[in-house]
């Protein structure tokens, strides 16, 4: 016997005060700012450098990968990491991609 599950539907924002928007793109979600490049006045801009930390952060790469990347020892990425998370107010790396994602400084 097959069993014919239907995929999971991805509800869609669609409050008018949210801050995010979530699109389906050749089967993938793309989730992006209603408001991109808008920055409240409690988040500092970020350097080049540490948008580079960030983004990969946020394709799951570990600090040990993002070094090899970026060919800087761990310890750089780690104070990369506590300057993004001190500019942005988050708690901890997830938190700090979040941010950068309702900031509109980062798609994932």
């Amino acid at each position: 016997m097959v069993s014919t599950m239907a995929s999971p539907v991805l509800p869609e924002v669609q409050a008018s005060d949210s801050s995010l928007s979530v699109l389906r793109i050749n089967g993938a979600v793309v989730i992006r700012p209603r408001n991109a490049g808008v920055t409240p006045p409690y988040a500092d801009p970020l350097t080049e450098r540490e948008m580079e930390v960030l983004s990969l952060v946020a394709e799951g790469y570990s600090n040990k990968l993002i070094a090899a990347r970026l060919h800087i020892c761990e310890r750089t990425v780690k104070n990369h990491l506590t300057f993004i998370m001190t500019k942005l107010r988050a708690s901890d790396r997830t938190h700090s991609v979040v941010t950068a994602v309702r900031l509109g400084w980062l798609a994932i």
